[in-house]
């Protein structure tokens, strides 16, 4: 169920003010926290992986290979890979800052190393050449690093703390819903 909710609000994306038009935003991720956050990583994880399997097959990819639904598997797992730092019970300032500290790191370095070379050469632009498509949204671009620090950053700082602020709250009640349950009711 949690997988059928994802995929829907995956569908919902839209772009945020201020930055390229290929990132976007969606809710989809909030699913997958809450079933990480109460079955599981592992759950968390198969939500993702369904998610971006059923978009890839119902809408394919601008680039022929699914360079962006493997990074928002990659992102999005992370994310609820992260939440092994959260308490089940209430939610630990500390935890949360270092779960999103590593996240941002972790994407940092997918983004850099990984996600934008693969699509860079998916759909044949040069790095300049895309570089130049960020500096229009930060004048601080100048080369690939930077953009990957002043705008893919930003982006994923906003998005992680969106989806914990959103479910977070929802996944804790949840769990609390389900362990008030007694076995066999």
């Amino acid at each position: 169920m949690l997988a059928s909710i994802s995929i829907v609000l995956y569908s919902l994306k839209f772009p945020l003010p201020f930055f390229p038009v290929f990132l976007t935003m969606d809710f989809s991720d909030i699913p997958a926290l809450i079933g990480a956050m109460v079955f599981g990583t592992g759950a968390g994880i198969i939500i993702q992986l369904l998610k971006n399997t059923v978009d890839y097959l119902l809408h394919g990819s601008y680039a022929g290979l699914p360079a962006g639904r493997t990074a928002n598997f990659l992102s999005g797992s992370l994310l609820v890979g992260l939440v092994f730092f959260q308490k089940k019970k209430k939610v630990d300032p500390l935890s949360l800052t270092v779960s999103i500290l590593l996240f941002l790191c972790c994407m940092y370095g997918l983004h850099y190393y990984f996600i934008l070379p693969a699509v860079m050469n998916l759909i044949g632009v040069s790095a300049s050449a895309y570089v130049q498509g960020f500096t229009a949204f930060q004048p601080l671009v100048h080369d690939f690093r930077t953009a990957v620090a002043f705008v893919i950053r930003p982006f994923n700082f906003i998005k992680i703390c969106t989806v914990y602020a959103l479910g977070i709250p929802r996944a804790l009640k949840l769990f609390r819903l389900v362990g008030s349950r007694e076995p066999g009711r």
